[in-house]
C-alpha cells in the first residue's frame, strides 16, 4: 500500500469481469470514477463511525405518528388488548 496525499491510500482489488462491467457501468451512469464509486460503496456498507451497525436502521420505518416513540411497543407487538 502506498500512502497518497488527503489521507488517501492506494490499494489494490480484484474484481471478475462481470463484477468489473457492472461497477464501470454503475459509475459512468452516475458521473463517477471507478474509484469514487467503490469508495461509496465500502462506506455505505461500514457501520456508521462510533455506533453500532444497527444505526444504519434508525429512522427507517416510519409510523406517521410523532408521539410514536411514547408507544413503541405497541407498535412493533400490536395493540395490548
Amino acid at each position: 500500500m502506498k500512502s497518497e496525499g488527503d489521507n488517501m491510500i492506494r490499494t489494490l482489488i480484484t474484481l471478475d469481469e462481470n463484477d468489473y462491467a457492472a461497477v464501470k457501468r454503475e459509475a459512468n451512469a452516475l458521473g463517477l470514477s471507478i474509484a469514487e464509486f467503490v469508495r461509496r460503496a465500502v462506506r455505505a456498507a461500514l457501520p456508521p463511525r462510533g455506533q453500532g451497525p444497527w444505526m444504519k436502521y434508525a429512522g427507517l420505518v416510519q409510523s406517521g405518528d410523532p408521539q410514536s416513540s411514547r408507544a413503541i411497543d405497541e407498535i412493533v407487538y400490536g395493540q395490548k388488548d
